[in-house]
């Protein structure tokens, strides 16, 4: 279960105490940064690989040109979609390079969570029944604190007559 919510991308988790949410939160902050690592490495391995040839000087005119239109290198528009068939290599580290730095960024905002998780308590009723957590775009943006519904232990029922 919490392998299928680590993937959530946007939605609601639901969590029946604190201690279940500190856990989520803790592997999912676990399971960041092990990807983001991983995605290192391979980009390490990339940047090792890569032929060491300086990039082409541009002409002083092309640069003035394209100063308004920021383009990547080797990036084309089909459609919606940007295509890079001049420079798989580069193109690749370019990808992973944006990865690392996903991560990294949902790294420091899940353990931000983590750390604010802490006071909820302040805020939320005694008798927490539950927690939801509201996950966008895999991080915690939210949480909702549903308490206990009050039972009553001792009822007490009469009619009165006026007399």
């Amino acid at each position: 279960m919490i392998r299928d919510n680590l993937e959530l991308n946007s939605g609601l988790v639901k969590f029946r105490g604190k201690e279940s949410v500190v856990a989520y939160l803790e592997t999912l902050l676990q399971y960041y940064k092990a990807r983001q690592e991983e995605y290192g490495h391979q980009l390490g391995e990339q940047l090792r690989s890569a032929p060491s040839a300086p990039p082409p000087k541009e002409k002083k005119e092309d640069s003035k040109k394209d100063k308004g239109a920021q383009v990547p290198r080797g990036w084309a528009k089909v459609g919606t979609l940007p295509v890079n068939s001049s420079d798989p290599q580069g193109a690749l580290a370019q990808v992973t390079l944006r990865i690392v730095d996903d991560y990294k960024s949902r790294v420091e905002r899940v353990s931000d969570a983590l750390k604010s998780f802490q006071d909820v308590d302040t805020l939320s009723q005694q008798g927490t029944k539950s927690y939801t957590l509201f996950v966008f775009k895999g991080v915690p943006e939210g949480v909702i604190v549903e308490g206990m519904a009050k039972h009553e232990v001792f009822a007490f029922t009469a009619r009165f007559r006026a007399v």
